[in-house]
Order: C-alpha cells, then sequence, then structure tokens
C-alpha cells in the first residue's frame, strides 16, 4: 500500500505542478514567482527522495503564497513519504510530527478546491488511512470505521475491515468478538459463518515442523471440541446455501480433524475403545462425504476402479469411498450393539440400587 501511494503521490504531484504552472500565468508579482521557484526546489528534492528538504522549501513557500493550494498537496505527499520510511521505535515521535503535517495538509488541499470531486475526496482518504497505519494509530483507524459502521450499519464488508484492523492492531480477543458479532448482525449471510468457522478452526492447524496432521499441542479432547463447534458453524452455512462450495471443503477438513483426535487402541478391550474405532471411520467417511459434495458441484466423475484406465485419465476425478458398504453396514450393526451394552451397563447400577431399597422397606 505505501509504495502504491508514493507511485500515486509521485503522479499527482507531476499534475500539481502542471497546474501550477497555468496558475501562474494569471497571477503576478515577484513574491509569487519566489513561492513558486521554493515550490519547484521541493519538487526536485521530492524526487530525488530528499522528502525532508522538500519540506522545508514547501513552508518557505508557504510563508510567502500561504493561499497556494499546490504547495499543501505537495508538501503532503513529502510528509507521508518520510512517515514511511520511519519504522524505527526511536523515530515513532519525529514519525507522528511528519504524519500530522501530511493529514492536515491533505485535508487543507482538499477544503481549497473549487470543486470538490469524488475522486479528490477518495485521493485524501487513502492517503489518510495509508499514514494512519504507517503512523500505527490504531484507535484513530478504529474510530474511523466504527463511524463508517454507524452511518452504515447493513454493509457487511465494514465488518471485515474492522475485524482487519483489529488484526493489525493485535488485539485477538475483538478480532473473535467481531468474526462472531458478524454473524449476529447478519445471521443470513453464508460468508459471516463461513468466516467465523474458518476462525475457530485456528487451533487445529498442526505445527509444520512437527510433520504431523494435527496439532499435538492441544489435547485430543480439546480438538473433538474445537471440530464439533466448527463443523455447527459450517453446518449453519450449507443450510443457507447447499451450493456454497468452499463449506463442504472445511467441513471435510473439520471431519478429518476429528478424525485424527479420536483416541484409537489397536487392540480394543473395552466397549468405550470399540466405539471409539467405529467413531474414526464414521468421521472418515463424513470428510470423504463433504469431498464427494464438492465434486457434484464441479461436476466431476467418479474415478475409475481399473488402475490401467486410472492412469490414462488426463483431468481430475472424485475418489471413491474409504469404506465400501458393507464395511459401513457392519460398522453401524457395531455400534448399534456397543451402545445398547453400554446403555445396560449404566443402567445397572440404578437397577441394584433400587432392589437395595425396595429391601429395606419389606423389613
Amino acid at each position: 500500500m505505501g509504495r502504491s501511494s508514493f507511485a500515486n503521490g509521485r503522479r499527482a504531484l507531476a499534475g500539481m505542478v502542471f497546474g501550477s504552472l497555468l496558475t501562474l500565468a494569471s497571477v503576478s508579482g515577484c513574491a509569487k514567482i519566489e513561492a513558486f521557484d521554493l515550490v519547484r526546489e521541493g519538487n526536485a528534492l521530492y524526487k530525488d527522495a530528499k522528502f525532508k528538504e522538500a519540506i522545508e522549501k514547501y513552508d518557505a513557500a508557504e510563508q510567502i503564497w500561504p493561499d497556494h493550494v499546490t504547495l499543501y498537496w505537495n508538501r503532503a505527499c513529502a510528509a507521508e513519504s518520510q512517515v514511511l520510511r520511519m519504522k524505527k521505535p526511536e523515530e515513532r515521535e519525529e514519525r507522528r510530527k511528519y504524519a500530522d503535517m501530511a493529514l492536515r495538509d491533505f485535508q487543507t488541499w482538499y477544503d481549497r478546491q473549487d470543486v470538490k470531486t469524488a475522486e479528490a475526496e477518495k485521493q485524501v482518504l487513502d492517503h489518510r488511512l495509508n499514514i494512519l497505519n504507517a503512523d500505527e494509530r490504531c484507535d484513530d483507524l478504529l474510530s474511523y470505521w466504527f463511524e463508517k459502521q454507524r452511518n452504515d450499519p447493513k454493509n457487511e464488508n465494514i465488518y471485515g475491515a474492522i475485524i482487519r484492523q483489529y488484526e493489525q492492531c493485535g488485539d485477538d480477543a475483538k478480532v473473535s468478538e467481531w468474526y462472531a458479532k458478524r454473524t449476529e448482525d447478519f445471521p443470513e449471510s453464508v460468508k459471516a459463518w463461513h468466516a467465523l468457522a474458518i476462525r475457530r478452526f485456528d487451533p487445529l492447524w498442526p505445527d509444520p515442523e512437527s510433520g504431523l496432521a494435527y496439532n499435538e499441542q492441544l489435547p485430543p479432547a480439546e480438538r473433538l471440541k474445537v471440530a464439533d463447534e466448527v463443523l455447527g458453524l459450517l453446518d449453519k452455512a450449507v443450510s443457507l446455501d447447499p451450493k456454497f462450495r468452499d463449506a463442504y471443503v472445511w467441513r471435510s477438513m473439520a471431519y478429518t480433524q476429528r478424525q485424527y483426535a479420536r483416541v484409537v487402541i489397536e487392540e480394543p478391550e473395552l466397549p468405550e475403545e470399540k466405539l471409539e474405532a467405529i467413531l474414526a471411520r464414521e468421521d472418515l467417511m463424513l470428510a470423504w462425504k463433504q469431498q464427494k459434495a464438492v465434486c457434484d458441484l464441479d461436476q466431476l466423475e467418479d474415478c475409475p476402479t481399473d488402475l490401467e484406465a486410472l492412469k490414462k485419465l488426463e483431468g481430475p476425478c472424485c475418489p471413491p469411498p474409504p469404506l465400501d458398504a458393507a464395511a459401513q453396514a457392519e460398522d453401524a450393526n457395531l455400534r448399534a450393539q456397543i451402545e445398547a451394552e453400554m446403555k445396560a451397563a449404566l443402567e445397572a447400577p440404578v437397577e441394584e440400587e433400587t432392589d437395595k431399597k425396595k429391601g429395606k422397606r419389606k423389613r
């Protein structure tokens, strides 16, 4: 953004210099000629990236000809360029001085325009945001976006701008708050629910250096909880728009993370251990079903089962399910048996306690 503004500033500066030549033709007086010479010297210094020296020339020109509108634009561009190069912590105080100068001069230039065009207003606004960002003025930037949001409360894009601003300010708690607020204020927005889901997915990302497909720093129970929350948010997005492709992509990733969070024992003995293995396979199938939904939206054909035919395939195809119908049916029956066994085990102590109480009453 800084480089772009710098280039735009130079182009605008060239236009302003040309405009000054036209203005000079209708203005008389040695003082004005002297002021124009100072502006021209400042412009040459600006082009050589000697921004402080250029500002001194513009200051001198202002003392002679304070109504010369062009010098305010030129000085603002020089001050902004100086702000962009001052990134050291010890330069913060001096940087703020130049930022204030640039903000003031851009506004003065705009206020003194005979005809205030939308283009000129946008130019000033773009420079203002660039300067405030470079000067790390989070509060000022947030105040700007909050005012925009108050004036246009139905503009969902402003919420995205506020979120990005909080990200730049390093306020993670507020970032999360505004992601959630976006869904509250725009409950019918697919993108709002999708964005919140992606935000909540963050803890599941693995450390690239670990070589693992999941975040080992997060306990399995916590990963399950996060994955379930993400899936709930994505389910909301899909219910609003069944053809929203990205939601299926992220649902597949969330189901995969849920599968990784299952604690699967190689030779399970307890009913809970056996059930966990079945749930892991179910998550694997659910992840594939999301991929299949993407394939259907992309109108991809199923991959051929014949290996030779698969090798000859030129474009992408949809992979087969990881479990066949027979394996899925077997898992479903086994799950029903295990859950019935677990339910009976839970109810048994209650029945025994009831029998004991009945026996005491009989005595």
